[in-house]
């Protein structure tokens, strides 16, 4: 039996401690791009490729301290979706609300095509171990069975996340310093560090987005984690910093085992540049981490983008029947069903030979990341201003008359790397927020059921 949530979210099961979600932080990140991004970034960047991985994990790292400061006030379902609403609401109700649904929406769709991609992409692996089993079976099944695991409770999915993550790492890690090892002064030994000069290191920065597109995948959960104002700044911060550390030590490892140009050529960048330096059990590690990275991705994907519509939905931002919390389970199942089916849909028009119309999608959220990262920024800016009145336990380091200038800095830098994006990736994401705010005025206007900040920590019962 499911209840719907009116003013009372308490349906929602604490479930995640600090080690589940910093796993799944490192699960959505490491799946969301290291085996996809490698190959053309490698194309922009050459033999730099670490060096534009160097670039994308400072900006994300700064970012994700706003991120965290806003969590610390605001550890609701959600995220940007949250602090959004609070934030730029201390200038107007409705600017907060629009922006708030600019998040939700970039935020949902992005990651439910995602995950659909995702699973072919955990298919194609999955396939390479068991080739008589075909990827367009294999995918929709994987999507399903991981829609079904996030509908039994957020413990399991938890404990699941935990250990294919820690899986992954190691295999990764391994990997690395494997490829390192073998040659310690790879990229340095090209005529042409940069062939493309800094241009190509910036279009590369930009491409690297996609692997850190869920800088808030653990923030979405701030209502299902215990001890949100603590864990859920330290988990999100820590998941990102080890996943920064493994891409920068990952992109100078494949330049060191291989060629750029043949990296930049190849569909598995990650199994050339290891395969020359251990045949055989090269080729088990980067199966290993792949499946358990995209089975974390996807994981990541549903569970960010069911939380944002449930958030909504409560609200009427979105439709009603979203923010029903099933009374055993303490999830939102049919935010969880719908996110599910969409990501199904996904998979089903990837398996079929339109990979590049999702493609296209999925390009949109790299868009979507930088915007956000940028907002999230500006909006720590306006709350240092205007709301002088919140006690944070987690505040954003270096201030000046209490401006937090490395946030400026980091939200200069996301709005100056969207101009590296693909512009066709930009008119989708714009489009979308044309959409949504075309949503905005139709239909959440006037049903907008505006939760103020009393009402959130009522209903969410912090006990902390």
């Amino acid at each position: 039996m499911d209840t719907v949530v009116t003013n009372d979210s308490k349906n929602l099961k604490r479930g995640l401690g600090f080690v589940d979600l910093w796993s799944i932080g490192v699960g959505a990140l490491i799946g969301g791009g290291i085996f996809t991004v490698i190959g053309p970034a490698v194309a922009e960047a050459g033999p730099a490729l670490f060096i534009a991985f160097i670039i994308a994990g400072i900006v994300a790292i700064l970012s994700s301290m706003s991120y965290a400061e806003l969590a610390s006030n605001w550890p609701y379902q959600g995220a940007s979706y949250a602090y959004s609403k609070f934030a730029f609401g201390s200038i107007s109700q409705h600017l907060g609300k629009l922006i708030a649904l600019w998040c939700a929406g970039l935020y949902f769709l992005s990651f439910a095509f995602a995950a659909g991609a995702v699973n072919l992409g955990f298919a194609g692996y999955f396939n390479f171990i068991f080739p008589g089993l075909p990827p367009a079976i294999v995918a929709p099944i994987v999507s399903i069975l991981i829609t079904l695991l996030l509908l039994v409770g957020i413990k399991l999915t938890g404990k699941v996340n935990t250990v294919f993550s820690i899986i992954q790492v190691i295999a990764l890690f391994s990997i690395a310093i494997i490829a390192i090892s073998a040659n310690p002064v790879g990229p340095f030994e090209y005529s042409s560090f940069m062939p493309n000069g800094w241009t190509g290191v910036f279009a590369a920065t930009a491409l690297i987005a996609f692997g850190q597109m869920q800088v808030e995948a653990v923030l979405t959960l701030g209502e299902e984690a215990k001890k949100p104002r603590r864990n859920l700044p330290l988990a999100q911060i820590s998941a990102l910093v080890t996943t920064v550390v493994l891409y920068i030590i990952t992109g100078y490892g494949v330049v060191s085992s291989a060629n750029p140009v043949d990296l930049a050529e190849s569909s598995a960048p990650l199994s050339l540049a290891i395969e020359s330096l251990l045949p055989g059990l090269g080729a088990v590690l980067i199966a290993i981490a792949a499946l358990t990275a995209t089975g974390t991705s996807t994981i990541g994907c549903l569970l960010g983008s069911s939380r944002m519509l449930y958030a909504g939905a409560r609200e009427n931002a979105f439709p009603k029947i979203f923010a029903k919390v099933g009374e055993k389970s303490g999830v939102p199942n049919n935010a969880i069903i719908f996110t599910g089916i969409i990501a199904l849909l996904a998979t089903f028009t990837s398996a079929f030979g339109y990979a590049n119309a999702i493609g296209l999608l999925v390009s949109a959220a790299v868009f979507a990341n930088w915007l956000m990262m940028a907002l999230m920024n500006i909006a720590l800016v306006i709350v240092r201003v205007k709301r002088k009145d919140l006690n944070p336990t987690f505040k954003y380091p270096i201030n000046i008359k209490g401006i937090p200038i490395l946030a400026i800095f980091a939200a200069i830098a996301c709005i100056w790397i969207l101009t590296y994006i693909d512009p066709l990736a930009i008119y989708i994401g714009v489009s979308w927020l044309i959409l949504l705010t075309i949503w905005y005025v139709v239909y959440a206007k006037n049903r907008w059921t505006y939760l103020d900040e009393n009402e959130m920590a009522r209903m969410t019962s912090q006990t902390e």
